[in-house]
């Protein structure tokens, strides 16, 4: 059978579930680690569609949500995602539908339904604190999010301040928990629309360019960017700081 006619005779299979529980947005989980000491996960969207995520350290009562930037998927994240669960957070990382194994078809539209599903799963998962980090439409959709669902954070790194309708700049305005936005200098329009977000927010919040021109989660690697370690620590230096007892 093929991966796609597989993924479409589960969703079939948990349509009937994912009505019975639309209002937690959560479908049963699936342990299948491929990585070891992770959890396979399958989040149910608002409108059905089966979204596919990596639970890093699920153990652990902060957790982080990874949001990808187009074309990668999430797997662009797991080597982060490893980090911070080994510093001790639960690190979810997913693909947005349309992307790896998620259903659905690609839908700028949607990215900040799945993200917020997404954000209604760790809730329901019993998490403390949910804090957002995303990469290029990642971060723009992190930041929709934020203003509209119950976060303690969001890092948004080349987020564009508009990204097919979804809407950073009209968004931050709202956005009261502490924001941190990244970007490498040579990246320019991200460089642009972190000023120009920057200045439509309140405070708390932080930013930092880097040298370099690497754009999205191409900032951690330390082939495109001198700086991938020193940004990695930055991000972790802010949920430490935010991060509750």
């Amino acid at each position: 059978m093929q991966p796609r006619s597989l993924l479409a005779l589960c969703a079939a299979l948990l349509a009937p579930l994912a009505l019975a529980c639309a209002d937690k947005a959560v479908a049963p989980e699936r342990v299948t680690p491929p990585i070891s000491g992770t959890e396979n996960v399958y989040i149910v969207s608002a409108d059905d569609v089966i979204v596919n995520g990596r639970f890093f350290g699920p153990q652990h009562d902060v957790a982080v949500v990874l949001s990808h930037m187009q074309p990668n998927d999430q797997t662009a994240w797991f080597e982060f995602a490893q980090e911070l669960a080994d510093a001790g957070y639960a690190a979810l990382t997913f693909n947005f539908r349309g992307y790896g194994d998620s259903g659905g078809e690609q839908a700028f539209d949607k990215l900040d339904d799945d993200l917020a599903s997404v954000v209604r799963y760790l809730h329901d998962r019993g998490k403390r604190q949910v804090f957002l980090v995303g990469a290029s439409m990642g971060g723009t959709t992190s930041l929709v999010v934020a203003s509209q669902a119950d976060v303690d954070g969001v890092v948004a790194i080349s987020a564009p301040a508009e990204f097919e309708g979804q809407d950073a700049l009209k968004a931050v305005p709202s956005v009261t928990v502490p924001k941190l936005f990244i970007a490498s200098e040579g990246d320019e329009l991200a460089a642009l629309s972190l000023e120009q977000l920057l200045e439509a927010t309140g405070e708390p919040k932080d930013s930092q360019l880097y040298p370099g021109i690497a754009h999205g989660t191409n900032i951690f690697l330390p082939e495109q960017s001198d700086s991938s370690a020193a940004i990695r620590q930055r991000i972790m230096d802010f949920l430490n700081e935010h991060a509750g007892p």
